[in-house]
């Protein structure tokens, strides 16, 4: 099952199916053709959600965001990426030390991120990090907020006609929906995926390809600070 939703395409499949399907997802699309063109209140809808889910779910982490095409992450340094009004005025954009881009928090008003035609097919994903953890060992806990942060930030683009899939999506748990599986694209083909629970280490499903794998978000027996680690190939 793919669900769609105003540019965020959600990756999602039954658990009860062994179908492979397109990873990861929510993600922030650009249309085809098009070069990278990113209202800010995109940005700003995921900034209001991962504060308001910070202290629960990722006290100690923060939100950045990555750019992608297709399967592989782009580091943002590698494009010119301009925060502008399209009136001269233009904002600051960090980029720390792996290519993934920081920002302070948004003004409100019409604000883009854009970059050149070089960008054709770029799509945007939240990424949160705790301290002292990497992409391939994550406080579940982190996970969790970086789904709820990619759910928002697809709402801030939603139609109307959009609206009641979302509903439906949110009233089955969304997040973290047992209904659903939502596979979490990795950088690289994985070779293993493992939850590291109170019970002993939990081997993770992976996508037919290897290329991402299903954090267990939905059970709700596994705190916060539980890692999730990946090994690649």
């Amino acid at each position: 099952m793919r669900l769609v939703m105003a540019g965020m395409a959600l990756s999602v499949a039954a658990p009860a199916t062994a179908q492979d399907v397109q990873p990861d997802g929510p993600d922030i699309v650009v249309t085809a053709g098009k070069p990278l063109k990113l209202d800010a209140k995109v940005l700003r809808a995921g900034q209001r959600r991962f504060a308001e889910d910070r202290a629960m779910l990722s006290p100690e982490g923060s939100l950045r965001f990555e750019l992608w095409r297709g399967g592989r992450r782009i580091p943002a340094g590698m494009v010119p990426i301009v925060l502008s009004d399209g009136k001269g005025h233009d904002l600051p954009i960090t980029i720390d030390g792996d290519g993934r881009m920081v920002f302070a928090n948004l003004p409100e008003g019409r604000w883009f991120l854009t970059a050149p035609a070089q960008s054709q097919g770029m799509h945007l994903r939240p990424i949160v990090l705790s301290r002292g953890t990497t992409t391939e060992d994550r406080r579940l806990g982190d996970i969790r907020a970086q789904c709820h942060v990619m759910i928002s930030m697809g709402k801030a683009q939603a139609t109307l006609l959009e609206w009641p899939l979302i509903g439906l999506f949110e009233a089955v748990g969304a997040c973290e929906s047992k209904r659903f599986q939502m596979f979490h694209q990795a950088e690289h083909p994985i070779a293993s995926a493992k939850a590291m629970t109170p019970d002993g280490e939990r081997e993770l499903r992976l996508s037919e390809k290897g290329t991402s794998y299903v954090p267990p978000m939905s059970d709700r027996t596994l705190g916060n600070d539980v890692r999730v680690r990946i090994a690649y190939r």
